[in-house]
């Protein structure tokens, strides 16, 4: 067997696993997002909301709520409800650790 031949047998291996190893190594948010059943479980639920405690990191939190808050200050995330428009959850961390959360009411913009 020459040694070029070797290589081709050898490269398609190599190709595969390396492509599946990139896809192995994506983004954390994005893997749990893609994990709901619907688009919508990507927002927080007062059930969840109580399982948030201090001191979980942002990833933890991702976790529980099932998708990514939304930043809206400098370390605050906000999570529209997942049934409720006019009720939404704001986090706020420091060092990645969770210190406080709020539910708010949102306000809607009718023109009527």
């Amino acid at each position: 067997m020459s040694k070029d031949h070797f290589l081709k047998c050898l490269y398609l291996p190599l190709l595969i696993g390396s492509m599946i190893m990139m896809v192995g190594c994506g983004d954390p948010i994005i893997e749990i997002e893609e994990s709901n059943a619907y688009h919508w479980q990507k927002n927080m639920n007062e059930a969840e909301f109580k399982k948030l405690k201090n001191d979980m990191s942002y990833i933890e939190v991702v976790e529980t709520a099932g998708g990514a808050g939304k930043k809206v200050n400098n370390n605050e995330y906000r999570w529209n409800d997942e049934k409720l428009m006019t009720q939404a959850y704001i986090v706020k961390f420091k060092d990645d650790k969770l210190i406080d959360k709020e539910i708010i009411a949102v306000k809607g913009h009718s023109n009527r």
